[in-house]
């Protein structure tokens, strides 16, 4: 049974009148107020309702509890798993329907869902609503189609900056915002206390030996950076600041082309002080297990044929091995915060043996460190589980959501008693509350901080432990969080006491005068042109740009290309590191091919900053197979910076087209020439390779690709090539072509 608090009559009631942003603290009832707001919409109004939430266990979640709330609606839920045809179906069955994000966007794209069956839409953990995240797409599709469509916004902690939170007041055409904090009058009576205790622990004489090498070796690479001027000197020696560093370095890299060799050696050294300052970060605050176990897939990695420069260069460094020598020394040796976690979790059994107690830990290798050392604890009543997200790293493989959902069933029965949980457990899944959380280090993230916090003192009183290791970046992490929280509940009850003086004017128009994102642009004028889009583009950022100017999307999979622009005209789109893939495992040269056999004019589009970035594959290597596509195949490249200057591209060629009266469609037919034929026309075109040579050499290399990128001596190889053929084939393939006159 659901009691309705008078506090979520007062803001469903406000969220009715006008798009409201909702932030209220963990536990104190979001989704009660999407119920209220959802069944007064449903008296009102025949249309469907459309609430999502950003993962599939969430969209589950608010399935059963509005299915057991609303009697006689129809309730679908949809998530990746279920087939395309069948969301289409789902769609016309369901007066509720609750999905993820992603799956609105690639439908509403694909034309299988039209949003304008929607009047009221619930958005979920609206904190998200931030640069490319599907919200803004889907939020901006609904009013174009619906302009007095109502959005609800719901979120615990939309961050400490004011400028954040404006943008996803933006994003989700917000003018209203309903906000509660602890010490509001209304909803006081239903906090539950918490006791706050942060718990120093000493780092071991033994570790500070550690951190004191591996600091030397973060400040040598810092110094080197300093001094080459990509890293202000006296400033913050943080990961924020190396991130800083490294942008400065690709910029620098794409406007002096040049003088590229001096700052990819600085990008090499800005990789090894972030590979250092992790290797830091864990001898400060997870102990020698941990570092040990980043330690030794460094080394590791060093084997492997993609290994980085970067890598090789830090486990080659002398105080490397120093430090590995130390550190397999220690092993074994629990952290304080180990001990800590043993201390509170036997503490907390004695005075309440029903006790549920969960531990976040920031990384996976810290997870399965206190779970070996609580599980030794089973005869005193311990029944530890470790909880983990689905992705897989290396050989820690991850949980299934079927997997997840099984262990949260039996931590919420008491079979299991201690959630060991990383970062997968902060949002979202229904884990029930816990009497006691510990966060073996504090994080810096106000947001996650109380998302971590709001497991417990949900229903009772509740505890919760931040343990730090003194005089570490554990302290700094602490107060960063803290003062950011602060900030956030200031920045929240500033803005709420200015929308009481004067109401937040129509979001939507402020993003009418931020150009060129604007409501106007997503009219699908009658005469905007057409593009056929391959299915496999869907996500990838183009799409909703062309959208926004105006393009009508059809998807298809499409044999050749990526964007089909007219029956004549179709585009390759490639970012930086695929151009550098496709070049490597032979796709590129074989596409090439395809796309110029089947169409009269094609296009490669290559996006990124910088393509030269890319070390996994040579500058001449490189440069050679650019100068093939031009010359040989007769495509030519247009180079673009991101997604939206891919779009606009595409839709000036669109347009182009589109007044030639040229509409897109599918090639069909066979490739024309032979294959063969088309290679040996391709090998024989460069100078001193007679058609006979031509044969030897797709014989001996079997690509086109393989053969203009050999080396004089691999090129030696192929009968009738002697050592001046080889070197002028090399010369031709690899020297830039000369200035025309």
């Amino acid at each position: 049974m659901i009691r309705r608090r008078g506090y979520q009559d007062t803001i469903a009631r406000k969220s009715l009148q006008k798009p409201t942003l909702v932030v209220l603290p963990t536990g104190l009832g979001k989704t009660v107020v999407a119920l209220l707001l959802m069944a007064e919409r449903l008296k009102r109004d025949s249309s469907q309702i459309l609430m999502m939430a950003p993962t599939k266990p969430l969209v589950e979640q608010h399935g059963r509890f509005f299915q057991e709330a609303l009697e006689d609606v129809s309730i679908v839920t949809l998530t990746g798993e279920t087939p395309p045809q069948k969301r289409v179906e789902m769609y016309a069955q369901g007066k509720v329907v609750i999905a993820t994000p992603q799956i609105i966007r690639n439908d509403v794209m694909s034309g299988d869902l039209s949003i304008s069956a929607f009047h009221t839409m619930i958005v979920d953990e609206a904190h998200r609503a931030t640069g490319d995240y599907p919200y803004t797409f889907i939020t901006e599709r609904f009013y174009q189609a619906t302009p007095s469509g109502l959005v609800l916004g719901l979120t615990a902690s939309p961050g400490h900056d004011m400028e954040r939170i404006y943008e996803v007041c933006r994003n989700l055409g917000i003018e209203n915002i309903e906000v509660r904090v602890d010490s509001d009058p209304d909803v006081k009576p239903y906090i539950q206390d918490m006791e706050l205790e942060w718990v120093k622990v000493e780092v071991t004489r033994g570790m500070r030996e550690i951190i004191s090498i591996l600091e030397r070796m973060f400040l040598e690479r810092v110094g080197k950076l300093q001094r080459m001027g990509v890293l202000q000197r006296g400033r913050s020696l943080s990961v924020k600041a190396l991130i800083g560093a490294a942008g400065r370095i690709q910029e620098a890299i794409r406007k002096a082309p040049a003088q590229a060799g001096a700052y990819y050696q600085a990008m090499s050294i800005q990789a090894q002080a972030m590979k250092v300052s992790h290797a830091l970060e864990l001898a400060e605050t997870q102990g020698p297990e941990a570092l040990y176990a980043y330690m030794d897939r460094m080394i590791k990695e060093t084997g492997e044929p993609k290994c980085s420069r970067a890598t090789k260069q830090v486990v080659s460094d002398a105080q490397f091995r120093l430090v590995l020598n130390r550190v397999e020394a220690l092993r074994g040796e629990d952290h304080p915060k180990v001990q800590a976690v043993e201390r509170f979790v036997k503490q907390s059994l004695r005075e309440a043996p029903h006790s549920r107690i969960i531990v976040f830990t920031h990384f996976r290798d810290t997870a399965t460190m206190v779970l070996e050392a609580l599980k030794p604890m089973e005869d005193i009543g311990v029944r530890p589980v470790r909880f983990v997200g689905q992705a897989s790293r290396g050989k820690d493989h991850g949980l299934s959501q079927k997997k997840q959902k099984e262990i949260l069933d039996s931590f919420r029965s008491g079979d299991r008693n201690i959630l060991i949980a990383t970062s997968v457990a902060e949002e979202g899944l229904d884990i029930p509350g816990a009497d006691l959380v510990i966060f073996f280090e504090p994080i810096p993230s106000e947001i996650r901080t109380i998302q971590r916090r709001g497991r417990t003192g949900r229903h009772s009183s509740g505890k919760v432990i931040v343990l730090m290791s003194r005089d570490t970046r554990d302290v700094t992490y602490s107060w960063s969080a803290k003062d950011k929280e602060k900030r956030m509940e200031r920045q929240l009850l500033t803005l709420r006491r200015m929308l009481a003086k004067r109401p937040l004017q129509g979001t939507l128009q402020v993003r009418e005068a931020e150009k060129p994102k604007t409501l106007d642009s997503f009219v699908e004028k009658e005469d905007g042109p057409e593009i056929l889009v391959d299915t496999r583009e869907m996500p990838s950022g183009v799409v909703e740009e062309l959208m926004r100017g105006g393009a009508r999307i059809r998807s298809s999979t499409l044999e050749v290309g990526d964007y089909i622009i007219s029956d004549r005209l179709v585009v390759e789109r490639k970012t930086a590191q695929d151009l550098s893939d496709s070049l490597v495992d032979g796709r590129l040269f074989q596409q090439a091919v395809n796309i110029s056999s089947r169409f009269d004019r094609c296009v490669i589009v290559i996006e990124g900053d910088n393509i030269f970035t890319k070390r996994d594959i040579s500058r001449e290597a490189l440069m050679g197979a650019l100068s093939s596509l031009i010359v040989d195949f007769n495509i030519p490249l247009m180079f673009t910076q991101d997604p939206k200057g891919t779009a606009d591209f595409l839709l000036s060629l669109a347009r182009r087209e589109m007044k030639g009266g040229k509409r897109p469609k599918s090639p069909k037919g066979s490739l024309g020439k032979d294959l063969r034929s088309i290679q040996l026309e391709v090998m024989s075109s460069i100078p001193g390779i007679s058609g006979v040579i031509a044969e030897r050499m797709m014989d001996h290399f079997g690509t086109i690709e393989r053969a203009f990128t050999a080396s004089v001596e691999e090129l030696m190889k192929v009968e009738g090539v002697g050592k001046v053929k080889a070197r002028e084939i090399r010369g031709v393939i690899s020297s830039e072509s000369p200035p025309s006159r």
